[in-house]
């Protein structure tokens, strides 16, 4: 039995050898090898593209979790961290006046300054990094280094506008509290500037050692204490667990979802594109492998029925040819993998030379993905066309003529079903992503055999009445019937991937470039009192400084919905009913602002019983507060009663850095209630100084600085959007392979018509003519049954995975027509071009 084995494996192997040669197992190994290639290159670059934006975008955070108090972290805390081995640190800010050693004089301007402070402990920061100088303001490279710890006892680093606002220079000393610090570098950048906290006054960065000789810190002080973590996601899941039931009402875990939800969600929809992409890439190289392993089945009919009439049985032949797939899967996949890790190298080489990114290093299982993808296709998709050869009679090697009985097309389709779950779960563990593919697929076979038959038999009547060339491409569609429907389907359901690929990172695209356009509004003035309005935009003006709308501002809090003390269910919910409101009006939306239901001021008028004062509620917050049109809600407005009726509820976007409110009151209400008011503007980098003549001008006014978290969110945008523009490419790749596997699928029959044709008389430009026509009269069905089948996978993408608005795509009926048209008439032609020059009676010999 051993040597039978033995013997089987050694024939095995000799007919593998013996079938690469004859040219007739190319293709599937090819196939094989860049569906491994492709998904193993796609995975592994898409995971080091995640992992390296992940930790990119920790540096909002200069951590990778944050736990957030308005009390001071308990030791045991950080003893607990030692002890599981959890990096951490620690960070105190606080706004406090700083004083320059000529403060007492009277005489002496700007020499006091509101600042934000920031202590920090020595392991600070935990991700990211810290950039000083000593030039201020510096922006060239070589006047800027990565600071190696923070400041020294006794020492401060401060930003550059804080120099001319008190009129110091590096080397001087500044007063904190009732302690003199030493002015030793400029703070260019931190990778916490996204904190909130941290936006109000110039940055003076201290050592968390001198924090108590300050005495700044008294009860009732407004503190916000932080505690940095990092480490493994489940080592801080861990820690976090352990003093969780510690955490108190003051007490919030952040993450990058918490602390900056725009930028999650825009790194969160990246991450399913180049799900999807992947999953794309699944699927056309299965689609390759099935009509590569197809057209072997089909050319080993003889084979086997010379091998059953030599004495060979169904077991011995179902061995050989298991083996074969064997010894073929173990170099695919150690081919496949090794060139899918070459171009995903290849790929990262060029980010990394172009664009201001460190990938992470690859994992060893990132390229697990790849060898299952392979044995995966192999069983679902190269099996079935070949499990009938065993049930090839003997006969048939006498009489070619007779049908050999292959495995159902319902008993593939549940294969290819079954696979497409196992490929697409395990590639994206996205049960949204799974059910929009599956679904669109089953809408585009449901439909495609149906139309595709239909449209082929208007071209039988429509050949009545055209010219040879036409005469001949659609009488051979007709007269390969079946063969044409299959192209069809295939064609279809690569251009459908594809067009839909492509719909998708246009709109991604265009909808992270449309949260930033140039010249957003980058600095915020707030605390800008009556008398100092028209004096500030007199200044403005003058530096010719476009600013938005100006905003009067009166904070108040909320008492009572309805009549009713909100209960604490809903209280948990609207945040805004835990603290005091920012309220304001305004005759006119902004453009970013639509209202939703309801009316604006210019037509609503209350009814009788409601309140006369109207407010216009923003959608999320009034979903929240669980408040509707009509509804009542009164505000404690400096001890002063306000009643107003809800008149509308309006959608606005919060992503566009120009003042937006919850709440906006009908013109002239809070006139009586002392406003400040508050504007945006944009400054160029060298602009940059004019905050030190608005603040020198207005010493009351608060500026708050976007303009460095805005330049860290387009730098993570654009590597991401960079990113999906290179997996696109990949894919790109892969559809066109799908495309060649299906025209070569067809090449025996061609080559033997192409040769009849030539014998018979017919000429090379009547033949190839003939033959762009067929591939393009196909490429045009197939481009417009893409579309469809495109049109039903964008809405689900768009509804359960991308969150996108629902858009028709206008375009795609189009551009997809017209590109399956002219993509499957030039490969189709090229393919066959060789046809055409080979003598007839070679063809003829080879067919």
């Amino acid at each position: 039995m051993k040597a039978r084995s033995t013997f089987s494996s050694a024939l095995a192997w000799r007919l593998l050898r013996r079938n690469w040669r004859s040219g007739e197992i190319k293709i599937l190994s090819v196939a094989l090898v860049l569906a491994v290639a492709i998904v193993t290159g796609i995975n592994v670059f898409a995971e080091r593209l995640e992992r390296s934006l992940i930790a990119e975008s920790t540096q909002f955070l200069g951590a990778d979790r944050i736990v957030r108090s308005s009390q001071p972290i308990p030791e045991l805390w950080h003893q607990q961290a030692v002890e599981q081995g959890v990096e951490s640190a620690q960070s105190t800010q606080f706004a406090s006046m700083v004083f320059t050693a000529s403060a007492a004089d009277e005489q002496a301007q700007g020499s006091m300054h509101l600042a934000s402070v920031k202590a920090v402990s020595d392991a600070y920061p935990l991700r990211g990094q810290l950039h000083i100088s000593r030039t201020p303001f510096a922006t060239a490279a070589s006047d800027i280094q990565v600071a190696e710890g923070v400041p020294a006892p006794g020492e401060v680093w401060v930003d550059s506008r804080l120099l001319p606002l008190l009129k110091i220079s590096l080397g001087d000393e500044i007063e904190i509290g009732v302690k003199p610090f030493k002015v030793t570098q400029v703070v260019i950048s931190e990778p916490d500037r996204g904190d909130s906290f941290s936006l109000y006054g110039a940055r003076v960065l201290m050592n968390q050692a001198d924090l108590a000789a300050t005495q700044v810190i008294q009860p009732g002080s407004r503190i916000r204490y932080q505690w940095l973590l990092a480490d493994e996601p489940e080592s801080i899941d861990q820690l976090l667990a352990t003093v969780k039931p510690a955490l108190g009402p003051h007490q919030r875990v952040m993450d990058l979802e918490s602390a900056q939800r725009g930028l999650a969600t825009s790194l969160k929809t990246g991450r399913r594109f180049l799900l999807l992409a992947g999953v794309i890439g699944v699927l056309l190289s299965g689609v390759a492998i099935v009509i590569a392993a197809q057209r072997f089945a089909d050319r080993h009919v003889d084979q086997v029925a010379l091998m059953k009439s030599l004495g060979a049985s169904s077991w011995h032949i179902r061995y050989l040819y298991v083996g074969q797939l064997i010894l073929l899967a173990i170099g695919a996949l150690f081919i496949g993998t090794l060139l899918g890790d070459g171009l995903q190298r290849l790929v990262s080489w060029g980010l990394e030379s172009f664009y201001p990114i460190q990938l992470a290093a690859p994992a060893v299982y990132d390229y697990g993905i790849g060898i299952f993808t392979g044995l995966v296709c192999l069983l679902f998709f190269t099996l079935p066309p070949l499990w009938h050869l065993p049930g090839v009679p003997p006969l048939k090697i006498l009489r070619r003529e007779m049908q050999v009985a292959s495995l159902a097309y319902s008993g593939r389709f549940a294969w290819g079903l079954l696979a497409l779950l196992l490929l697409i779960g395990a590639f994206s563990r996205d049960l949204g992503l799974t059910f929009s593919v599956v679904i669109a697929m089953a809408v585009l076979l449901a439909v495609a055999g149906v139309i595709a038959f239909a449209l082929l038999w208007g071209g039988r009547r429509l050949s009545q009445r055209v010219g040879h060339v036409w005469r001949f491409a659609l009488a051979n569609l007709q007269r390969q019937q079946g063969r044409s429907i299959m192209q069809i389907i295939v064609f279809a359901t690569a251009l459908m991937l594809l067009l839909s690929l492509f719909s998708i990172r246009s709109n991604l695209l265009d909808e992270w470039r449309l949260q930033l356009p140039p010249e957003t509004p980058n600095h915020f003035l707030l605390n800008i009192a009556q008398y100092e309005v028209d004096s500030l935009q007199s200044l403005l003006q003058e530096k010719q400084v476009e600013a938005a709308n100006l905003y009067p501002m009166v904070r108040a809090r909320i008492t009572t919905i309805n009549g009713e003390v909100p209960d604490m269910k809903v209280a948990e919910r609207a945040e805004v009913l835990r603290r005091e409101a920012n309220l304001s009006w305004t005759p006119t939306m902004q453009a970013d602002n639509k209202i939703l239901s309801g009316e604006w001021w210019d037509t609503w008028q209350p009814q009788a019983g409601q309140a006369p004062i109207g407010i216009s509620v923003e959608s999320e917050m009034a979903e929240h507060m669980g408040v509707t049109l009509g509804d009542q809600i009164s505000f404690s407005v400096g001890g002063l009663t306000l009643d107003a009726t809800v008149a509308s509820i309006r959608s606005l976007e919060w992503d566009s850095m120009r003042p937006n409110f919850y709440f906006l009151f009908s013109p002239g209400v809070l006139d009586s209630f002392s406003p400040t008011y508050l504007t945006s503007i944009y400054l160029a980098p060298e602009q940059k100084a004019f905050i030190n003549d608005i603040l020198l001008a207005h010493p009351t006014i608060v500026v708050i600085e976007m303009d460095k978290v805005i330049s860290q969110i387009q730098t993570i945008v654009a590597n991401v959007s960079q990113g999906v523009e290179l997996v696109l490419w990949l894919v790109l790749v892969c559809g066109l392979l799908v495309l060649i596997a299906a025209v070569n699928a067809s090449m025996d029959e061609r080559q033997g018509e192409a040769g009849l044709l030539r014998a018979l008389g017919s000429g090379r430009k009547l033949i190839l003519g003939s033959l762009w026509l067929e591939f393009s009269v196909l490429g045009l069905i197939s481009g417009t049954l893409a579309v469809m089948g495109g049109e039903a996978l964008l809405i689900g993408l768009q509804t359960w995975v991308m969150n996108m608005p629902l858009t028709v795509h206008y375009g795609l009926w189009i551009a997809g027509p017209l590109l399956g048209a002219a993509l499957i008439g030039i490969v189709g032609m090229l393919s066959c071009y060789r046809v055409i020059k080979t003598p007839p009676a070679v063809v003829l010999r080879e067919a």
